[in-house]
């Protein structure tokens, strides 16, 4: 009986950690994907906005944070914040 009980801690332990990864949220690129409506490689600040569910202030300070170039879109390399000034 302990043996038995051992076993299916044990079998829910593995469970558990080998799911982790595979229950992760999206991946940057794939929230970038999403935002960028139109497919040309850049997030403008309208498609940003619309993609934005909280506070539509707060969303356009985040995103002067990720436009490092300040030209008013973002690419994947500065969304993923690999683009240094």
């Amino acid at each position: 009986m302990k043996r038995s009980i051992c076993l299916i801690v044990l079998g829910a332990l593995l469970v558990t950690l080998t799911a982790g990864p595979l229950m992760a949220g999206p991946s940057m690129a794939e929230m970038f994907k999403a935002m960028d409506k139109n497919s040309d490689g850049k997030v403008t600040v309208a498609e940003f906005m619309a993609a934005c569910k909280q506070d539509k202030e707060k969303c356009s300070g985040d995103f002067s944070w990720y436009d490092r170039n300040r030209d008013g879109a973002l690419t994947l390399p500065e969304f993923e914040g690999k683009v240094k000034n």
